[in-house]
């Protein structure tokens, strides 16, 4: 006889791990699938930042709310998530500054601590930074970055403390309905019953969606990611994104700058891709972009680089929601945002699931019937695709 579970969660990555934990808070005893290890896919990979600036007001919604779980993570999960202050600059061309004033304005609405400052306060704030090709930047004091591995493992040692269980290396094969309701999973290691199946699969979404009739327009996006040598002149600065030179970067710890580009990204690799073999003239594309903005990069030297995959569909922003068969809920498509914003969906989810509707956050927006109805999601002041 097949195993029992009240929920089952596809995917031991940040947003699966999320999902576990606020389950677990409200009650209910998920069980956690994962094909390989915990963080193995895009969370393992993930750049870190934990920033509110988007074109989205939603999507700065998701993040300022999550923002309160970094900040305030022994209090609200236990354990540690990693968060280093270093506040947040998002630099745009000057053919974009009122957008950019669009976008501070709406994310002061939601209560963010944000701004606009000038060149010559950027300069203050990161000396070392270039700024004569923009006039002014948003600034966040309270950003900074977060380690996703162990986010992910605090979430989940925080789940099964409230009764939680995590399967690895345990691959789904196929979801099983009847009546139009889901009622278990086949994985290599046995069956097991349950009325809920929330996949959050990521690079695997598509695949798993498969398994109960949905096609999400989903593909692979390749991002490669290099940490270079810190020059020992190079002062303090923020983390940053520059659409104006398409790349964005930020200290790790005191000896390391991790950087990378919004552009040169790779689509419709295979789901199992493991590469980690980054584009040939990455490095030197990289450097030359970076050292555009702090020309004391030229000091630099390769540390290492890393090769992130996440899924991403048409509008680049995430799948939340049901579909499919009653009982299905996606959390997938998380297009290189499922990290900072992993804390509140996973709540938001939690209540769409148990309580009929999401509360927290609404995040009803990001359904899968949008792409069927062409209901793409567009920022408010849009500044344009982010991988491109």
């Amino acid at each position: 006889m097949a195993q029992s579970y009240e929920a089952i969660i596809i995917g031991a990555g940040v947003m699966g791990a999320s999902l576990a934990f606020h389950l677990a808070e409200r009650g209910v005893k998920p069980l956690i699938l994962e094909r390989k290890t915990v963080a193995s896919g895009a969370t393992g990979h993930s750049s870190g930042l934990v920033r509110m600036h988007y074109d989205l007001q939603v999507e700065s919604q998701l993040a300022f709310e999550s923002y309160k779980y970094f900040s305030n993570w022994r209090e609200k999960v236990g354990g540690d998530c990693g968060f280093i202050r270093t506040g947040f600059l998002q630099i745009e061309p000057r053919a974009n500054e009122g957008k950019l004033r669009g976008n501070v304005e709406n994310q002061k609405k939601l209560g963010i601590n944000t701004l606009m400052i000038s060149a010559n306060e950027v300069k203050e704030i990161a000396p070392d930074f270039t700024t004569d090709d923009f006039d002014f930047a948003a600034y966040e004091p309270d950003s900074g970055y977060a380690d996703a591995t162990l986010t992910t493992n605090s979430f989940l040692d925080a789940a099964k403390q409230k009764g939680a269980t995590l399967m690895q290396d345990c691959e789904v094969t196929g979801i099983q309905v009847s009546g139009e309701k889901v009622v278990g999973v086949k994985t290599t290691k046995g069956d097991f019953s349950t009325p809920i199946v929330i996949n959050a699969a990521g690079n695997w979404g598509s695949q798993v969606g498969k398994m109960v009739g949905l096609d999400i327009p989903m593909v692979i996006w390749t991002h490669d990611v290099a940490f270079l040598a810190r020059p020992k002149t190079l002062r303090a600065f923020p983390a940053f994104i520059d659409d104006s030179i398409s790349m964005y970067g930020r200290p790790e710890g005191n000896s390391l700058v991790l950087a990378a580009m919004e552009e040169d990204s790779f689509r419709n690799e295979e789901s199992g891709a493991e590469s980690q073999k980054i584009s040939p003239d990455f490095i030197e594309h990289l450097i030359d972009k970076i050292c555009q903005r702090i020309p004391k990069m030229e000091e630099s030297g390769l540390h290492s680089t890393h090769v992130g995959r996440d899924g991403l569909p048409p509008d680049q922003r995430a799948i939340f929601g049901p579909a499919g068969p009653d009982g299905f809920y996606l959390a997938t498509g998380l297009s290189g945002t499922g990290f900072k914003i992993s804390p509140i969906a996973g709540r938001a989810m939690t209540e769409w699931i148990l309580d009929g509707k999401p509360s927290s956050v609404d995040i009803t927006p990001f359904t899968f019937d949008r792409f069927a109805k062409g209901n793409f999601l567009k920022g408010e002041n849009d500044y344009g695709n982010t991988w491109k």
